[in-house]
C-alpha cells in the first residue's frame, strides 16, 4: 500500500507540475493577445540611442520643425523613417513630372529618423528561401516567387540610387552573406528550401557549403554544421536616410516641410472640399487631402481596424568591436547564426577605414529572454533593454568563431564598442506588409466622395484624386529589404501614376507598377479582416 500511495503522490507532483506549466503557458498566451490587440500608442520619448544616431551628417535636421506648423498641406506623411522619405521622394518628382505642386508635410513623434530605420541593422538582406518556404505555404507558388523578387530588386534599388545621388556616408555596399548553422536538422530542411527556391526563382544563386566546408571557408568552428551563401548589401541606415531627407529640402524647399517632435495624435475627417481630413497634433490639426501612415509597428494607433492584425515587438541591436585576429573583410561579408527553435542572429560589419576594421553590428537574441520572446510581442517602450538578451548578444561572434579566428576584443579609439539599444519592428499576421489605400471600414473614416473638390492647376483641372489615408508598414522585421520600394509604390500610387510608363529613375524600377509591385501587398479589407494575430501567436508558443 505505501508503495501505491509514494505512485500516486508521485505522480500528483507531476501532474501538478504539467497543470502549472499549461497555466502558465495559457497566461503568456492571454498577455501577449491583450497586448497585440491594444493600440500602442505614441513612440516613448527617452528611447535608448543607437549607434547609428551619434555623430549625426546634418546636425540641423536632427529636430527639425517650422516655426509654425503648416495649417494645411496636400499630403500628410506620419514617420520620418525610410518608409516614409521613400514615399515623400515619390511624390515630390512625381508631382514635378506631372507639372503639380503637391505641399507635403512630415509629422515625426521624436527626433528625424528615430524610429525602427535610425535603430535596424543596416542589412540589406532578403533570405529568399525561408520566406519563400513560409509564403508559399499561404499562396501559389508563382506569387510566393513575386514577392521574393519584390524583396531582391531593393539591394540593386538602394546601390544604384546611392551611387547616382553619391550618398557616399551611407556606406552602402553588395556583400556576401552567409547565414550559418548550428542545428544539422534546420540546416537540411534549409537545403530543401533552397532546392525549391531554384524552381521558382532560378535566377538568384545560392551556394550550399557542408560544416566542414563551411568551417574552412568561413573560419567557424565545430558547432557549424553548414552554411548557405548568396547576394545581400549593408549600409548606415540613419545616414541614408537623412542624406535623402537633405537632398528633398534643398531641392524642394517651397513644397516639403519635416516636423519633428510633432506627435500625431487623432485623424478625423471634417476639413474643407479640399482638405477633407484633420490630422491633429500636440502643436495644433493639419488640413490635408491625403494622410499616409508610415510608422510600421505603431501604425495601429491612428488605424484601429489593424489592432489584432499588426503589432510591434522589442528588438536588440549592438555595435561589437571584432576580436584581433577577426579576418578584415573591409565589410564586404555578413553573416546570420541560425538557430533550430529560438531565431536567429544578424550581423554586418562597417568597412576598415584608416587600416581599422570596422565595427560589427549584430542584433537578435529574440528568444533569449525570460519568456523566450513571447514578452517583446506587443511591446513599444525602446527605452528598455533586456539584459538576458544583450548577454547573448555580445557572446555570439566569440562562440562561433572561437579563439583561433576571433581572439580578444579590441577598441578602435574612435567609436564606441559594446554599445547596446533598443527598438521596435513590426509583425503582420500573414508575414506580408500593408502597402496602399486604406479602406475606410479600417480606419473608421469615410469621406463622401461627393463632397470633395479636384485639386485645381491654372483654369483647368490637373489631378482628379480622390482624397484618402494610405498606409506602408507592418515590415515584418526585414524593412530594408521591404520598405524603400514599398514607399515608391506608394506614391505612385497616391499621385496618380500606377499606371504611366515611367522612365528608370534611381531608387525604383522603370515601367508600369502592375510591372513590379506584387498585389499581395495591398491593404484590402478583406485581406485584412483574414488576418489574425492569434494564429502567428498560435505559432510562436
Amino acid at each position: 500500500m505505501g508503495g501505491i500511495l509514494s505512485s500516486l503522490a508521485s505522480a500528483f507532483k507531476g501532474l501538478k507540475t504539467v497543470i502549472a506549466v499549461l497555466r502558465g503557458l495559457s497566461a503568456d498566451y492571454n498577455d501577449l493577445l491583450n497586448r497585440a490587440n491594444a493600440p500602442p500608442g505614441l513612440p516613448v520619448s527617452d528611447p535608448t540611442v543607437a549607434y547609428w544616431q551619434e555623430d549625426p551628417p546634418y546636425p540641423e535636421l536632427v529636430d527639425i520643425h517650422s516655426p509654425e506648423l503648416p495649417e494645411c498641406a496636400d499630403v500628410v506623411i506620419i514617420g520620418s523613417g525610410i518608409t516614409g522619405a521613400a514615399i515623400a521622394r515619390t511624390i515630390l518628382h512625381e508631382s514635378r513630372r506631372q507639372g503639380i505642386k503637391r505641399r507635403v508635410v512630415v509629422c515625426e513623434a521624436r527626433t528625424l529618423c528615430s524610429g525602427a530605420t535610425g535603430r535596424n541593422g543596416g542589412h540589406i538582406k532578403a533570405s529568399p528561401h525561408e520566406v519563400f518556404g513560409r509564403l508559399r505555404k499561404r499562396m501559389e507558388p508563382e506569387r510566393a516567387a513575386a514577392l521574393v523578387r519584390f524583396q531582391l530588386r531593393h539591394l540593386e534599388a538602394l546601390l544604384g540610387l546611392c551611387k547616382d545621388e553619391g550618398i557616399d556616408i551611407a556606406e552602402c555596399r553588395e556583400v556576401e552573406t552567409v547565414d550559418l548553422f548550428v542545428d544539422q536538422k534546420h540546416y537540411e530542411q534549409a537545403i530543401k528550401e533552397v532546392e525549391d527556391l531554384r524552381k521558382w526563382v532560378p535566377e538568384f544563386d545560392m551556394s550550399v557549403w557542408s560544416g566542414t566546408e563551411a568551417q574552412k571557408k568561413f573560419g567557424v568552428n565545430n558547432q557549424i554544421k553548414g552554411a548557405i551563401s548568396y547576394k545581400a548589401g549593408a549600409l548606415w541606415p540613419y545616414r541614408f536616410v537623412t542624406s535623402i531627407w537633405k537632398q528633398l529640402l534643398d531641392e524642394f524647399p517651397e513644397s516639403l516641410s519635416i516636423e519633428t517632435s510633432t506627435p500625431v495624435t487623432a485623424v478625423s475627417t471634417g476639413g474643407t472640399m479640399e482638405s477633407p481630413y484633420i490630422v491633429s497634433t500636440r502643436r495644433h490639426g493639419v488640413w490635408t487631402r491625403h494622410v499616409v501612415h508610415a510608422t510600421n509597428a505603431f501604425a495601429s494607433h491612428l488605424v484601429p481596424g489593424l489592432r489584432g492584425k499588426t503589432a510591434g515587438m522589442l528588438a536588440h541591436m549592438s555595435a561589437q568591436s571584432p576580436g584581433n585576429k577577426f579576418p578584415d573583410l573591409n565589410g564586404q561579408r555578413s553573416w546570420s547564426i541560425m538557430y533550430a527553435s529560438s531565431g536567429f542572429d544578424y550581423i554586418t560589419q562597417r568597412p576598415t577605414v584608416d587600416g581599422v576594421p570596422g565595427n560589427l553590428m549584430l542584433g537578435g537574441g529574440f528568444m533569449q529572454s525570460a519568456k523566450q520572446g513571447v514578452d517583446f510581442i506587443g511591446v513599444y517602450d525602446d527605452s528598455k533593454e533586456d539584459a538576458l538578451t544583450n548577454a547573448h548578444n555580445l557572446g555570439v561572434m566569440p562562440t562561433i568563431f572561437g579563439p583561433s579566428n576571433w581572439g580578444y576584443q579590441r577598441g578602435d579609439g574612435d567609436l564606441e564598442a559594446d554599445k547596446t539599444w533598443s527598438g521596435v519592428i513590426a509583425i503582420a499576421a500573414d508575414f506580408v506588409p500593408l502597402v496602399g489605400r486604406l479602406d475606410a471600414r479600417l480606419t473608421g473614416r469615410k469621406i463622401n466622395p461627393k463632397t470633395y473638390r479636384s485639386l485645381k492647376g491654372g483654369e483647368k483641372d490637373m489631378v482628379q484624386d480622390e482624397p484618402g489615408e494610405w498606409i506602408a508598414a507592418a515590415f515584418v522585421g526585414d524593412g530594408m529589404v521591404w520598405a524603400w520600394l514599398s514607399g515608391s509604390a506608394l506614391g505612385i500610387m497616391l499621385s496618380g501614376s500606377e499606371n504611366d510608363d515611367l522612365a528608370p529613375a534611381p531608387g525604383r524600377p522603370s515601367g508600369r507598377l502592375k510591372d513590379w509591385f506584387p498585389e499581395e501587398l495591398l491593404p484590402t479589407y478583406e485581406r485584412v479582416k483574414k488576418m489574425q494575430l492569434s494564429d502567428l501567436a498560435g505559432e510562436i508558443m
